[in-house]
């Protein structure tokens, strides 16, 4: 159990040597503190719709055209707070709609750029 936006959730954790594989064919740079985390459905719908604010939605006009909707949604990535022990935090949901490397490659990419 995990807790994020106040609201206490199940989580599966993502090992890191899956995420490093990832990253190495993205970046030569060091590897970041990130942590990822598994969520239900409903859990990364509800984490989603409350951490909605005006730069994600920004960003979403400017990478995908459009603001999404959460129920379209594969993962998030952020900056963590103090208490998180990382400097990056991504969640995605239990079944996305694309491959679980493809979410990992492109929600790392957008760590990579520092484009946060």
């Amino acid at each position: 159990m995990i807790t994020i936006e106040g609201i206490k959730v199940k989580a599966r954790t993502i090992p890191e040597k899956k995420l490093v594989t990832v990253w190495s064919a993205l970046t030569a740079k060091p590897f970041p503190r990130v942590k990822v985390f598994q969520l239900e459905d409903s859990d990364f719908d509800e984490i989603l719709r409350r951490r909605k604010c005006r730069a994600d939605e920004r960003r979403e006009l400017e990478e995908w055209g459009q603001v999404l909707s959460a129920k379209g949604t594969d993962a998030c990535v952020f900056n963590a707070d103090e208490a998180a022990e990382c400097d990056y935090v991504i969640l995605v949901r239990e079944n996305p709609y694309h491959r679980l490397e493809e979410v990992l490659e492109h929600e790392l990419s957008h760590i990579a750029r520092e484009d946060l």
